[in-house]
């Protein structure tokens, strides 16, 4: 049974109201509850909200949040900031500088990295296998499995929202994405085909057949039709082909029942690159330069220089590990 996401956050009242009052959206709202739930052991520990603590307690919020990136860790300060400047409109502490606003520069807030965050952004096969195995709908599970064995994530999920179950070879476990059209530029993709594992196929097999989605929202858990139609991932009701936007609210909702921030689409891409790196490398003898530029064909990775060397690097780092 899920837990209420609520009831984890310290002084949920006040955070509810101010993502209200933000006018959040579901997803948004999602990530905010996250990182609130993150913080709340400080909270907890201090016995006071966010916006009530002293420059040196907010900086051990900083260190609660285990960020990997300058950019996650912005993004975080910027949700703190809100809500404080939310308290003190709102008249719950008196009118005093926003203790956030000091925590904007790159070179202030480096010192609060975690180093040893970058490990748990690579996830095994195992690990994502696990979390569709557990995972209320096969609609869900399978969108990590694509990803994970190469459909890109790119582009608002332009190849995921578009690839149809005629397009599944099962003979040679191989999906064609077909031609298609950026809708934001208009460039024209050529098609191409991604291999795919036997528990893809699988998994593939039943979100093909499901035809009801289980949302759980707190103790209460309610069904919604699911459209049909020959796209392997579909929305609900008339929804017959998947918007991004709900592909993107599916992936935080498994993250925030699973309680692993790591869980995105960009870590879960890193993951299988990693993986079916080194499968090229042990079961081929394949150079770890030849086996990059591979992988990088199969999840449509530019062809460049400083994506070749990102990615070699990531290997390299969990192959040490």
């Amino acid at each position: 049974m899920s837990i209420r996401e609520e009831d984890q956050m310290f002084n949920s009242a006040d955070k509810e109201s101010f993502m209200e009052y933000r006018g959040y959206s579901e997803d948004t709202k999602r990530v905010a509850r996250i990182l609130f739930r993150k913080i709340a052991k400080i909270e907890r520990e201090k016995n006071q909200d966010i916006y009530e603590l002293n420059r040196e307690s907010i900086e051990l919020v900083l260190k609660e949040l285990r960020a990997s990136t300058i950019r996650s860790l912005q993004n975080s300060i910027s949700t703190i900031e809100q809500y404080i400047n939310y308290a003190i409109q709102s008249g719950k502490i008196n009118n005093r500088d926003n203790i956030a606003s000091f925590y904007s520069k790159k070179e202030d807030i480096a010192k609060f990295l975690d180093a040893s965050a970058e490990d748990n952004m690579i996830l095994t096969q195992s690990d994502i296998y696990g979390f569709g195995r557990y995972a209320e709908n096969a609609q869900d599970s399978v969108i990590l499995n694509l990803l994970f064995d190469g459909v890109s994530h790119k582009r608002k999920f332009i190849e995921l929202r578009n690839i149809r179950r005629q397009d599944v070879n099962e003979d040679t476990l191989t999906i064609h994405v077909p031609e298609l059209v950026d809708e934001d530029t208009g460039e024209l993709l050529p098609p191409r085909t991604v291999p795919i594992s036997k528990e893809t196929l699988q998994m593939i097999h039943a979100a093909i057949k499901e035809t009801k989605y289980t949302s759980v929202t707190g103790k209460t858990s309610r069904s919604y039709k699911i459209a049909e139609s020959d796209y392997i991932v579909r929305g609900l009701r008339n929804n017959y082909q998947i918007k991004w936007e709900n592909i993107s609210q599916r992936m935080i909702r498994i993250a925030d029942l699973e309680d692993n921030p790591y869980l995105n689409a960009t870590n879960i891409a890193y993951s299988g690159q990693v993986h079916y790196t080194n499968e090229l490398m042990q079961t081929q003898g394949q150079s770890v330069n030849e086996a990059c530029r591979n992988i990088m064909k199969r999840f449509n990775i530019s062809d460049n220089n400083a994506a070749f060397f990102s990615l070699k690097a990531r290997v390299e780092k969990a192959t040490a590990n």
